[in-house]
């Protein structure tokens, strides 16, 4: 067994998170343990022959009861067991007497993490708070979550039913074994639905048995795959990168920014310090297991956003010398016009190659895909050291697989949430909404400036051809009037005239094409929104004390801000495939 998640290999299923609630000893009376203990043998041995070839973890509190049983059950299978506590551990240990105490202990020491939460039984409510934060903890760790519950209803803050209930809020199957029936354990999931029903509750949510867990099994551990790679060809590699010049090319043409090296190659993840956090910790597992992810996402969104972006730059850029090289046929001599013919021809085939390259290869769904994969990883970086894996309700199927084998290699933090660790955690979450927000500014004033710059160009563009227009009204008023002074420039220039005036509005028209593809002027609307909103949590962040249930808050909006902003931006690039101009 791996001493903890991140000591996985990569190429090996990380340990599937099964969750643990249940009730404390005094609640299960005089029911025989040792009977509760087999009983709960006989699940985990299911859930091992449902899942074959997997491993798995346990995550739970520890309390006296159905916690302490499942955890000596899980060790004896050679289960990984994973402990969240509501307090500290010497607080902790008051809520046990002295053999139960030695037991607590025990399960600590073979416990490969402990995540140890800042709960103060000297506020009001305080105990039943922590209970709860806690459970949340648990659910935010777990695949599964399997419960020793009685039916009944909730007695208390942070119990076993609210638990249950929020479990299936989150859309978490829930594996329930009543320790006071002989009916055999009910699985309580969502998926047992032939459709989507919406939000559930415990009294609507679909019901099954252990025999319905390989259909289980067989959706957690589809989210073990990494997203696919929708480069399917080799041999579409080679004309990626001349294709991606050309907006770079176009970049520079507006005098948005300057061309860079960047853009003649194939963006690699910059090199980062080496580490020097302790191996066992969260963030040894971050900078091993997930930042090597979130580098390898966003180049290949940023790469794969040139090729697109390039594509369709390149395609109105073609089509408007198609129809120049046709106009100038107008021009020159009979013998060069094989020469024009065959331009025109090449930039047609060449639109015709960038369009069929482009969706062969899938370089916008690529796009799409690894920047939402990116954007999930960079919360997750932040969320997984407040024990949130962000294991449901993670859009897009393609990032949330990516995401998910991710998260389930970070697993628990093992930590103490004390004051330091809180003030790192808060640098760490005020680093990235400033890092966000310097980002949304640069990209919005240089989209703005792309947006302007275009705008006015076809604006000329059209005006110059009006006024080619009122020229040649003229010309020919003053033919009329003179004609035989005007008769040779009369014959001449409008024929010239009319090449200018018909290819000015085709480029002008290519011009509006990449404006409308490009969709830059959304881009510039988008990022102030998101960046004032993420100013917003900022101010938050520095006006409140800290404290882990404020942080956790904050961070789950930054995460919904991010994500939903990458939602939104999603379904305004899908309208827009790569397409023959036409």
């Amino acid at each position: 067994m791996p001493n903890s998640v991140s000591d996985v290999p990569a190429n090996v299923p990380a340990p599937i998170a099964v969750g643990v609630t249940g009730h404390r000893a005094e609640r299960l009376g005089t029911i025989d343990q040792s009977v509760l203990a087999a009983q709960v043998d006989g699940v985990l041995v299911a859930i091992e022959r449902a899942a074959h070839g997997a491993c798995f973890r346990l995550v739970g509190s520890l309390a006296e009861g159905a916690d302490t049983i499942m955890a000596d059950v899980a060790l004896a299978r050679g289960w990984q067991v994973d402990t969240v506590l509501p307090f500290a551990r010497e607080i902790y240990e008051r809520d046990f007497d002295q053999a139960e105490a030695a037991k607590l202990h025990r399960l600590l020491a073979v416990s490969t993490d402990v995540f140890e939460l800042p709960g103060a039984r000297d506020e009001s409510g305080g105990s039943s708070s922590a209970y709860e934060r806690a459970g949340r903890i648990v659910l935010a760790q777990s695949d599964l979550l399997l419960a020793i519950w009685d039916g009944e209803p909730v007695r208390g803050r942070g119990g076993t039913a609210q638990i249950i209930e929020e479990a299936i809020a989150t859309s978490i199957p829930v594996l329930v074994l009543d320790p006071e029936s002989p009916r055999p354990p009910q699985l309580l999931w969502r998926g047992l639905n032939a459709h989507e029903l919406g939000p559930e509750s415990v009294e609507t949510v679909a019901r099954g048995t252990v025999q319905d867990l390989p259909r289980l099994f067989s959706t957690i551990m589809l989210a073990e795959a990494p997203p696919p790679d929708h480069s399917r060809r080799g041999w579409l590699e080679a004309g990626r990168r001349a294709y991606a010049l050309a907006y770079p090319l176009l970049l520079a043409a507006a005098g948005v920014r300057r061309p860079r090296a960047a853009d003649f190659r194939k963006p690699k993840p910059p090199p980062r310090p080496a580490s020097i956090a302790d191996p066992g910790s969260i963030d040894a597992r971050i900078n091993h297991t997930l930042l090597p992810y979130f580098d390898e996402a966003d180049c290949a969104a940023t790469h794969a956003a040139q090729q697109f972006r390039g594509a369709f730059v390149s395609n109105f850029a073609l089509a408007a010398l198609a129809v120049i090289l046709s106009l100038l046929g107008l021009l020159i001599p009979v013998h060069l016009k094989p020469l024009l013919v065959l331009g025109e021809f090449t930039a047609i085939a060449s639109i015709l190659t960038i369009t069929h390259t482009a969706s062969r290869a899938g370089w916008h769904q690529l796009w799409l895909d690894r920047r939402q994969l990116a954007e999930q990883l960079r919360c997750l970086a932040l969320s997984a050291r407040l024990g949130d894996l962000l294991l449901h309700g993670v859009a897009g199927e393609s990032a949330r697989a990516g995401t998910i084998m991710i998260a389930r290699r970070l697993g628990l933090p093992s930590a103490r949430v004390d004051t330091a660790y809180l003030a790192a955690t808060y640098a760490r979450f005020i680093d990235l909404l400033d890092d966000q927000m310097a980002y949304l500014g640069r990209e919005a004033a240089r989209m703005h400036r792309l947006e302007h710059r275009l705008h006015r160009l076809g604006a000329v563009l059209f005006a110059v051809t009006a006024l080619l227009c009122i020229a040649v009204l003229l010309i020919e008023g003053l033919g009329a009037l003179l004609p035989d002074r005007m008769a040779g420039l009369a014959h001449r220039l409008p024929l010239g005239v009319t090449v200018i005036s018909a290819a000015l509005p085709a480029i002008g028209a290519a011009i509006y094409g990449i404006r409308m593809q490009g969709d830059f002027a959304g881009v510039v609307e988008r990022n102030e929104i998101l960046a004032e909103r993420l100013a917003q949590v900022r101010r938050i962040a520095i006006d409140e004390a800290a404290s882990f249930d404020g942080l956790r808050r904050l961070v789950a909006r930054t995460a919904e801000l991010l994500t939903a902003d990458v939602s939104q931006w999603l379904r305004a690039s899908k309208a827009r495939p790569l397409a023959l101009p036409g």
